[in-house]
């Protein structure tokens, strides 16, 4: 999924919601990842996607709802809108685009956040050639509680790489600020000369993470300070990224 790389210059670090549509003439062609939602009064499938808006076709309703796709599509006013309730009792609509999809749209990945089980040892631990800084909402809505990340690395041609990530530090969850840390491990990745580098995406469900430090406070939150640790080709320790925020309900 090599195209990907090109998707990722366009969308930076974290994905800020604010307004999903605009007024007047929105005419667009795009590439993009969408989130895969249903309706929960009509059944609709539609996408939620990385660029703020709320999208849907009839390819779409073959997708599977919480899936991921990467996809091409374009849009203009003569294709009109389809209304999407936001929620099987919300009485808040917004207007889906009615969009025409170009090519064939590719399925992304899913993962687990493992959360009791320890990461395999290894005395040479495959390694990654770049990893990109998350994309994921601010809220566990929007992207199903889904973090997308980018990573390259190398594998022989026809093969690819497998990767799990490992909740290696699990504190106590009555604090108010959380600190956790989560091992990123590649596999499948053989040194040699017959290799290539490949770049591909990846959507981690960080929904078992939330669920384990929220509390039941509609009033006050807490943050859970996350930093992932991964191995890099050229380097002989582990890196730590940087720390990403997760804010939850308090107790």
């Amino acid at each position: 999924m090599n195209r990907t790389i090109l998707l990722w210059g366009m969308i930076g670090m974290t994905l800020l919601l604010t307004s999903c549509l605009e007024e007047g003439s929105r005419n667009y062609d795009e590439t993009s990842v969408a989130y895969m939602a249903t309706d929960m009064t009509s059944g609709r499938v539609y996408g939620r996607t990385l660029t703020g808006k709320f999208i849907t076709s009839s390819e779409m309703q073959l997708m599977t709802p919480g899936s991921f796709q990467f996809l091409r599509y374009s849009w203009t006013e003569e294709y009109g809108t389809t209304p999407i309730r936001l929620g099987s009792t919300s009485t808040e609509v917004a207007h889906a685009d009615n969009v025409v999809i170009a090519g064939d749209p590719v399925e992304i990945d899913r993962v687990s956040l493992r959360m009791d089980q320890d990461p395999p040892e290894t005395e040479t631990p495959a390694k990654f050639l770049s990893i990109d800084p998350p994309v994921y909402a601010t809220d566990e809505i929007y992207l199903g509680d889904y973090w997308l990340f980018q990573y390259a690395y190398e594998a022989k041609k026809g093969e690819s790489a497998n990767v799990n990530f490992y909740l290696i530090d699990n504190p106590d969850a009555g604090a108010n600020e959380i600190t956790i840390v989560i091992d990123l491990a590649i596999g499948g990745t053989p040194e040699g000369t017959s290799v290539t580098a490949k770049t591909d995406l990846i959507a981690l469900n960080m929904s078992a993470l939330r669920a384990r430090y929220e509390g039941s406070s509609t009033t006050n939150t807490k943050e859970l300070k996350i930093t992932f640790k991964y191995y890099m080709k050229g380097r002989d320790q582990i890196v730590d990224s940087q720390v990403y925020r997760m804010t939850v309900s308090g107790d």
